[in-house]
């Protein structure tokens, strides 16, 4: 059993990965599709969602709001990519988030998220 296989077997919640990819129509249009109409590069793979920061505030007229950072886990194999959408199920709730940059272990890979446009 490997490092990864160990710290896998912590992961509570699971994930499917959505990538935005472009289509080409018949009448020779191209659509872009993203969030949940993008490609699914990995259906329902574990994953741990960390607890959220509550973000830094920052005043957007007339309100001040505060994003919601989070950390995404998942297996060293998992490749997932700037601008991906990952739709999150954790304790029968559902999170949809869009991931940042990567880092890379030989144990696991782990993605700074935040919350989707919509998502409160």
């Amino acid at each position: 059993m490997t490092e990864a296989d160990i710290l896998a077997m912590t992961y509570g919640d699971t994930c499917t990965v959505y990538r935005p990819y472009k289509e080409d129509l018949p009448g020779g249009e191209t659509v872009f599709k993203k969030g949940l109409e993008g490609k699914v590069m990995y259906p329902g793979i574990p994953c741990a969602l960390s607890s959220p920061s509550g973000g830094k505030l920052y005043r957007k007229k007339p309100v001040f709001e505060a994003d919601m950072d989070y950390l995404l886990f998942v297996r060293p194999e998992v490749d997932i990519q700037k601008t991906d959408t990952v739709e999150v199920l954790q304790e029968g709730h559902r999170i949809l988030v869009e991931a940042g940059r990567g880092g890379y272990y030989s144990s696991h890979n782990q993605y700074p998220v935040k919350l989707a446009k919509g998502q409160t």
